[in-house]
């Protein structure tokens, strides 16, 4: 097993001393792996999962500084939507979006980058834009469904 997935299963124990455990062993193999982005993805998402929004957004942006390419594929866009909603938790509300807009840019069949950008907007007051992305995702995903498709033009 990983260093990784031995942390991520303590961290999500329901036991605090577990979780606390699991946090120091991924801070540890985070700071033993300076360069590793891969290290630092997973702290940031061990914080992130345990409400340490402010550290796990310091571990993110150490994995962007040292390159999603870093990251193993599929991490790859799921570091824009664990970020992007980090900042939105922290009131970043204009950062999270821009983050967000640039992981769409780069992962354009991603739509849980289109679903917490309707998060935002929803944190933002802005109520219309994010039913807007939410018809969005439902319009793209349900492409495939007759009860969707006969009211494209409709929901559009």
């Amino acid at each position: 097993m990983t260093p990784y997935k031995e942390a991520d299963a303590l961290i999500r124990s329901e036991d605090a001393r577990t979780v606390e455990q699991g946090l120091a062993r991924s801070r540890q193999h985070a700071e033993a792996n300076p360069d590793d982005a891969n290290a630092w993805f997973q702290y940031g998402g061990g914080l992130d999962y345990t409400d340490h929004e402010a550290e796990a957004m310091v571990a993110y942006e150490r994995a962007f500084a040292l390159g999603v390419k870093g990251l193993d594929p599929d991490d790859r866009p799921r570091i824009y939507v664990q970020a992007g909603s980090t900042l939105r938790n922290l009131g970043r509300l204009d950062e999270a979006r821009t983050l967000l807009k640039v992981g769409q840019t780069r992962f354009p069949g991603v739509r849980a980058l289109i679903v917490f950008q309707a998060l935002i907007e929803v944190s933002a007051g802005r109520d219309r834009a994010a039913i807007d992305l939410l018809f969005e995702v439902i319009l793209s995903e349900g492409a495939g469904d007759d009860s969707i498709a006969q009211y494209t033009r409709a929901l559009t």
